[in-house]
């Protein structure tokens, strides 16, 4: 059976392409492999057009050095709510799009592959969506969509992301003397509200996840 990628993600991997020309691509696929086609896997070709076979799914490499960073590149995709994505996949994370589960919110990824040095970006089965070349949000750049908020700066991206039980008691520390609360370097209950409040008030998705867009809102 004769197959290709999806329109939509061969665009982004060449918008990815020419924003960082230099980057590394060792992590980069679309197709899958023998172990990817025992699975449902959106990296083998399930989605008919017509006789052929469409890949709807696209990883592309960590790689900070040049300025691809997996987690922002998700951030900002995430972040512009496109309508095309079903779901996005990042260092043990997953966030599915509009159609759900848990619409934009992220969630704990369990899968063999922990997805740390590439980013996972699969597209809906629908040809309206995994064939339209519209331009995608990308980091640095005025997305073609209106994201929930601009591109948090570079001296933001590089700040390590926090969630409820993590260990990081100096940005948790920070953190909570940006909101406004008691200061114990504990990521618990209460500082979870508080960065969901202020990510309700910032237009951004209040998953209670403190990533460079809600670092860029707090720090200001």
């Amino acid at each position: 059976m004769a197959f290709r990628i999806a329109k939509c993600l061969d665009h982004l991997r060449s918008q990815v392409d020419d924003r960082w020309a230099m980057r590394r691509k060792g992590s980069d696929g679309w197709i899958g492999d023998a172990q990817h086609a025992t699975t449902n896997s959106d990296h083998n070709p399930h989605v008919r057009d017509g006789a052929t076979g469409v890949v709807t799914a696209l990883d592309i490499t960590h790689d900070p050095r040049s300025g691809c960073d997996a987690g922002v590149l998700a951030d900002v995709l995430v972040a512009s709510r496109d309508p095309r994505i079903k779901y996005v996949i990042w260092n043990k994370r997953i966030i599915s799009g509009d159609a759900g589960p848990s619409a934009w919110t992220w969630r704990r990824y369990s899968g063999r592959n922990p997805h740390n040095l590439h980013v996972h970006i699969s597209a809906k089965g629908t040809k309206s969506k995994y064939d339209d070349v519209s331009d995608w949000a990308l980091p640095g750049a005025m997305p073609p969509r209106t994201p929930s908020a601009p591109p948090p700066a570079a001296a933001v991206t590089r700040r390590e992301t926090i969630e409820r039980g993590s260990s990081n008691k100096r940005d948790v520390r920070y953190l909570q003397k940006l909101l406004g609360i008691a200061i114990d370097g504990v990521f618990g209950e209460e500082t979870e509200k508080a960065v969901k409040k202020a990510q309700v008030d910032n237009s951004l998705s209040s998953d209670g996840i403190v990533g460079p867009y809600t670092w860029a809102a707090l720090i200001k």
